[in-house]
């Protein structure tokens, strides 16, 4: 099922990550209570910078879908139990995939999967209760970034 997303705000939080090849937004969708927040903060903590906790804008750009925070929240982040709290930000980055915590991955090695966001297709990836997620994640959005460099037209691998 495609998850189709033509709202220019949704209630979902958004962090990027630096690829060595510029900035990739993850937007992480879901229900109340999901640990949209949580994932978020798993994933600064491991290099990820936050775009926006809770609700997220989104702006269509020829090709590409553009994450941003709505002004109020800009820079702040809720840990359930721990309060508002205040983080590092990017004003802005583009969307690079986005990750479905209402929809479980029951398999192992699962075929990929895409969201409809704005009219474009982005690559979805679906709630695998790992505790290891984040770090995958994260993996995920690097070497997405290394595959991206080596496909030129001609074939040939571009140059970092």
């Amino acid at each position: 099922m495609t998850r189709v997303i033509s709202a220019d705000r949704v209630h979902g939080s958004a962090v990027a990550f630096e690829t060595g090849g510029g900035v990739a937004g993850v937007l992480i969708l879901g229900q109340s209570g999901t640990g949209k927040s949580e994932l978020a903060l798993e994933l600064m903590a491991i290099g990820a910078v936050l775009i926006a906790d809770d609700q997220t804008l989104l702006q269509r750009d020829g090709a590409k879908i553009i994450l941003r925070a709505p002004p109020p929240i800009r820079g702040l982040i809720e840990m359930r139990g721990l309060g508002i709290l205040q983080a590092q930000t990017l004003d802005c980055a583009p969307l690079a995939v986005v990750v479905d915590l209402d929809t479980p991955e029951t398999q192992r090695l699962p075929d990929p999967a895409f969201a409809q966001v704005l009219g474009l297709r982005v690559p979805c990836l679906r709630n695998c209760a790992s505790k290891a997620f984040p770090a995958g994640l994260k993996q995920y959005m690097l070497s997405s970034a290394i595959k991206d460099r080596q496909n030129s037209r001609d074939g040939k691998p571009v140059p970092p």
